[in-house]
């Protein structure tokens, strides 16, 4: 499974809730949870509204994701 997608499962968080909450198109967020989609080719777009609808920073995002990566790996 795509790193951002099982991240978004895990908070109990759409898709949908994020493109409705900030803006962001969901064709976007669409893209971004594609099984090859690595997690080094998320952009600071989708991370930022990620952040924005969990109410954490990007930094906090970002360094779940990277944990989660990380642990998938192994």
């Amino acid at each position: 499974m795509n790193a951002l997608q099982e991240y978004l499962d895990q908070n109990g968080v759409t898709r949908y809730q994020v493109a409705k909450q900030t803006g962001i198109a969901n064709t976007t967020l669409a893209n971004a949870v594609k099984e090859t989609k690595p997690l080094s080719g998320q952009t600071v777009k989708v991370i930022t509204a990620v952040a924005q609808t969990l109410g954490k920073t990007p930094g906090q995002v970002l360094d779940d994701l990277i944990e989660l990566d990380e642990d998938n790996l192994k």
